[in-house]
């Protein structure tokens, strides 16, 4: 039961046991690796971890889920450029069942799109979300849109759920224009299923299922609220939203923007072409107190300029783990973490200590891989998390890191 984000004071914290997982032979170290702690103060300057390379060179974007059977599936995906110049992303997935120590074969998905984003609701239905981008070959509708797939059986088949402008009550008829959604859907507490769904700039829509994503109601037209400049940031608000939920019942959604949608945070200027360069956006958050149907802005986040792709893991009732991907502007770039606690309607979080730099594969002198991952919590409590990084020969690599909580 996820609650809002307040920067506030270190998580006392202390270290758990590590043992019980293996790596290799019998005098192998169960954690061969560490995952190194940028300024620890509650925390272990360093904390035993495996990392455990997946797929193939130029693999991409990773996110993972725990199916209730407690099997574990990784999914990204790897742009081709083909022999007669055309161009693709081909989505992968892969399947673990030993909590992420080893991957089984490589799986080519007849899906299409990039950037893919998984849910996974109470009673086991599967979806990934993702953006289907106009340079693909197979796109013939001109634009980037968005997809949303639905699984009943653990990832095994899919049906797909295209969301195209036109078909959008809110546009013009005939509009052909980016479609981008949430990246995640969320179940709320009576049952309803909510995904964000935006087209354009400052068309944006709350879609709600009482089927489990079956079918939808589309007419949930929303904007965003006071202190936030859709028109700023380019793309839809909605889009790569990140939805959870407070135990006060708000609706909380993270979403990454370009900067000067929203005011210089305190004592700082814009980076350079913050207006045009993705990799220098900025993450904020926004409530809701109806379900969706209106939005507030909350106070700025804690993160940086360059920080992105937020995720919310419940370690216990009264701790979470956030963790975020830092692409540009600080060292080091990778995916990192920080602790935090719960309370009624917010999460108390640290970002000046503390800070788990759970990838640091991407040298100095390359541009970031992409990080992305999120981490889940196999049923032993060890957590994975998985990234990409731009390794010293140029391409992306994707990894997975197997660690204990410090709590």
């Amino acid at each position: 039961m996820p609650c809002s984000v307040f920067l506030a004071g270190a998580v006392a914290a202390s270290l758990c046991g590590c043992g019980g997982l293996s790596s290799g032979g019998a005098n192998a170290p169960a954690f061969p690796d560490v995952i190194n702690v940028r300024n620890p103060v509650a925390l272990p300057a360093q904390i035993p971890a495996q990392r455990v390379p997946v797929g193939l060179s130029g693999d991409y974007k990773p996110d993972l889920v725990i199916l209730p059977s407690g099997e574990m599936l990784l999914v990204m995906f790897q742009p081709v450029t083909n022999p007669n110049g055309t161009y693709q992303e081909n989505m992968i997935m892969y399947r673990s069942e030993d909590g992420g120590q080893t991957w089984g074969t490589r799986d080519a998905l007849p899906l299409l799109g990039r950037e893919p984003y998984f849910t996974l609701l109470g009673d086991g239905t599967l979806f990934l979300t993702a953006s289907f981008v106009s340079a693909d070959y197979r796109n013939t509708e001109g634009y980037t849109y968005a997809i949303v797939y639905r699984s009943e059986d653990g990832g095994n088949t899919w049906t797909n759920l295209p969301i195209l402008s036109e078909n959008l009550s809110g546009l013009p008829p005939g509009t052909r224009a980016t479609t981008r959604t949430s990246r995640n859907l969320i179940e709320m507490p009576a049952g309803t299923l909510l995904l964000g769904v935006g087209a354009a700039t400052n068309i944006d829509y709350i879609w709600r299922s009482r089927d489990e994503g079956v079918t939808w109601d589309e007419t949930l037209q929303v904007r965003a609220p006071a202190g936030y400049d859709e028109a700023a940031n380019g793309i839809p608000w909605l889009g790569e939203f990140w939805f959870a939920l407070a135990p006060n019942g708000d609706l909380l959604g993270f979403q990454r923007g370009y900067a000067p949608a929203l005011p210089p945070l305190p004592g700082t200027q814009y980076p350079p072409n913050s207006a045009t360069d993705d990799n220098t956006t900025l993450e904020s958050l926004f409530r809701s107190h109806d379900g969706g149907a209106t939005w507030t802005l909350d106070p700025p986040l804690g993160t940086t300029y360059g920080e992105m792709y937020p995720s919310l893991l419940h370690l216990s009732e009264t701790n979470v783990l956030f963790t975020y991907t830092v692409r540009a502007l600080q060292p080091q770039l990778g995916v990192q973490a920080v602790l935090g606690t719960v309370t009624s309607t917010r999460y108390a979080l640290n970002f000046k200590s503390d800070i788990l730099l759970l990838d640091e594969e991407t040298p100095s002198n390359e541009t970031s891989g992409g990080g992305f991952g999120n981490t889940v919590q196999a049923a032993d409590g060890t957590l994975v998390t998985a990234y990409s990084y731009r390794g010293s020969d140029g391409n992306t690599h994707a990894q997975v890191v197997r660690w204990k909580s410090p709590l």
